[in-house]
This record gives structure tokens, C-alpha cells and sequence, in this order.
């Protein structure tokens, strides 16, 4: 996490801090002047609410600024192709991206090619790495007549926690030019990323720029 960012939460935390104190200190006076104590914990307890209904939509509007959709482009050829396979992600994210591209692109018959027939060609650790050559290439579009080879590159934050970016290169089978590229970039998990990425490679791909 980038310093300033880290500053501006350490500061954010500390604000709300100080206004829980001076809210608990002021009734704490109120009861010490002998007020009614059920009046007083209420006041107390939607104080608190308020603080941290406060605080959250603070945090909240702070990672919706902080995501980001960068290095976009798609060409026109990439709509005609309906048969792909998909390299670098695990089975269940793998899931993930087969469900979000087919809802997105629902106008249109998909068709992926299932994990296990990539065995033929790519190990597991191949799959998961991405690891494709020219040769590769070619052996997979002649034997499952793949189109376009969705490469993929998840970073998952430190151990999970923080900013986590999914990297896409849509590659042609026949010529190995890419025909579509996007990174996303956010706090999010990975689902959030999946659906953001295809539908931002959709948005371009129809408005043909």
C-alpha cells in the first residue's frame, strides 16, 4: 500500500477516534449530572451509528475511487470468434470468467474448451502460469479449433489483503495477434474484476474504437 494512501487512513481512523471520545465523554458528563440514563445510553448509541455510518461511506467512496480500468483495446475480429480457451487462472476462477463472459456476451454462442482436454497439450502448472509458444498455439487451435487463447494473470494482494489487479490478453490462435487487452485494478475480489474486465472489452469492442 502506497504511503500517502496509508497516511490518509491512519488519519481518517484517528478523526473518528477523537469524535467517539468527546461523544463518550460528553455523556458521560450527563449522567454524572443526573439525567435520565436510558435517554443518555440511546443519544450514546445513535452517536456511535452515525460515526460509523460516517466513517464507512468514507472508506466505501475511497475504494470506488481507487479501482481502475487501464490499457483497453479490442479489434473488430475478436466479435467473430465463439470457441476459447482459457490460460492462467485456477479452476474456480477459471468458473468465474467462463459464466461473467458468456452472460456478457449472451447475443452470442460460446463455447469454452473444458480444462481437462488442455491437459492434452498444457500441464496444470503451464495452465496456471500461462506459459503458451507458438507451437502450443497451433497444436490447440488444430486439435479443439480454438479461436482466441484468453490469457490471464491474477495478483492477489499481500497475502489477500490490499489493491489485487487482473491482467486479460485475448490472443488469436491462427496469428497470435492480440485482439483484446484490459487490466483492472482494485480492492475488490476477484469476481468484481472478472465481470468488470469482460464488460469493459464488450463496451469497446461495439463502440469500435
Amino acid at each position: 500500500m502506497p504511503a500517502q494512501e496509508y497516511d490518509i487512513r491512519h488519519r481518517q481512523k484517528a478523526i473518528i477516534q477523537h469524535d467517539i471520545q468527546i461523544i463518550y465523554t460528553n455523556n458521560c458528563s450527563e449522567c454524572l449530572s443526573g439525567r435520565n440514563t436510558m435517554k443518555i445510553r440511546t443519544r450514546f448509541l445513535c452517536s456511535i451509528s452515525a460515526v460509523f455510518i460516517v466513517a464507512t461511506l468514507v472508506i466505501s467512496e475511497g475504494c470506488a475511487a481507487r479501482r481502475k480500468t487501464e490499457a483497453l483495446f479490442t479489434r473488430p475480429e475478436l466479435i467473430t470468434h465463439s470457441r476459447f480457451a482459457i490460460i492462467g487462472l485456477t479452476p474456480e476462477q477459471e468458473q468465474y470468467f467462463m459464466a461473467s463472459y458468456t452472460k456478457t456476451f449472451s447475443g452470442q454462442v460460446i463455447t469454452f474448451v473444458e480444462r481437462n482436454r488442455l491437459h492434452e497439450v498444457l500441464s496444470e502448472q503451464d495452465l496456471l502460469q500461462g506459459r503458451l509458444n507458438e507451437k502450443t498455439r497451433a497444436r490447440i487451435k488444430e486439435l479443439f479449433g480454438v479461436e482466441s487463447l484468453i490469457m490471464c494473470t491474477y495478483y492477489d494482494g499481500d497475502t489477500g489483503i490490499g489493491r489485487k489487479k487482473l491482467r486479460v490478453r485475448i490472443v488469436d490462435s491462427a496469428t497470435g495477434a492480440i485482439v483484446g487487452s484490459v487490466i483492472t485494478e482494485a480492492g475488490d475480489n476477484f469476481s468484481y474484476h472478472c465481470e468488470t474486465a469482460i464488460k469493459a472489452l464488450k463496451a469497446d469492442l461495439l463502440s469500435g474504437s
